[in-house]
């Protein structure tokens, strides 16, 4: 329990330097990832190696689709120091969690900022095998640090008052 408050911790920091200037401090993320390794080292070298294997996997993964601009640097960066904290299994669950958070997000954003349809149709267009990175111009992004924070708050109900919401992966 103590690593999904560490996580609900890091996520909602996260979320308050996403919305206020659009950017996750290095240093939120950094200080989350080596504290998810070192509260795992605890746990022994198996948990540990389980979530050096998840960071490094999410690091890749999000790598990728940061090339495709698809997601921020830091939101990569938050993701991979979270899902270290949430340790395997309970980071598979956070992502969908937060997947769904951010597609709900997405929606609210795009009916209510102006300028979202720009990004809107930048995000359809990259999707779609468009351009490898485009150009931010004009295009609000979206605060996707609020998404984790949601996924972090259904995993921490999930595992304590309201059983109902976990999923079996």
């Amino acid at each position: 329990m103590v690593t999904i408050g560490l996580a609900l911790a890091a996520c909602a920091a996260a979320s308050y330097f996403d919305v206020r200037a659009r950017r996750i401090p290095n240093w939120l993320t950094g200080s989350t990832a080596l504290a998810a390794i070192a509260v795992h080292a605890f746990f022994g070298w198996r948990s540990l190696a389980v979530t050096i294997a998840v960071m490094a996997i999410l690091t890749v993964a999000g790598a990728l689709v940061y090339s495709r601009g698809g997601i921020g640097g830091g939101d990569i960066k938050l993701g991979v120091a979270v899902c270290g904290m949430l340790g395997y299994p309970l980071c598979l669950p956070f992502l969908l969690y937060t997947a769904i958070a951010g597609g709900l997000l997405a929606l609210l954003f795009v009916a209510f900022r102006r300028n979202a349809r720009a990004s809107l149709s930048r995000a359809v267009f990259i999707a779609l095998g468009g351009a490898q990175r485009a150009a931010p111009d004009k295009a609000e992004t979206l605060p996707y640090a609020l998404a984790f924070t949601l996924g972090a708050i259904l995993i921490a109900l999930s595992q304590s008052i309201v059983p109902s919401l976990r999923i079996m992966l």
